[in-house]
């Protein structure tokens, strides 16, 4: 079973860094526009365009939280799907 749990472990871990390096790829755009074109603070608004109540701003490092929670959330469960059953064909293509 030990195995098992590793390899579930190893799945998740490498879903993950997948989904990280969506998040850093985004950042190092946005930091490049920002190089090209200069920035208007430091600070990203959150609020919809529609919305005329407060407003709700973050640093990059509170983006880059965000943005993590917000895809591991949406993602990681059938990305942990999809990689159990490439294994199990690999596997299966092996017996």
């Amino acid at each position: 079973m030990e195995s098992l749990n590793q390899i579930e472990k190893q799945l998740k871990e490498r879903s993950l860094r997948e989904i990280e390096e969506v998040v850093n790829n985004f950042l190092n755009d946005i930091e490049n526009l920002s190089k090209k074109y200069g920035s208007g603070g430091a600070y990203f608004s959150l609020v919809d365009i529609g919305y005329s109540g407060g407003t709700s701003c973050l640093e990059k490092s509170g983006v880059k939280r965000h943005l993590l929670y917000m895809l591991q959330k949406k993602y990681l469960e059938n990305m942990i799907k999809h990689r159990s059953k490439e294994l199990l064909s690999k596997l299966d293509l092996l017996s």
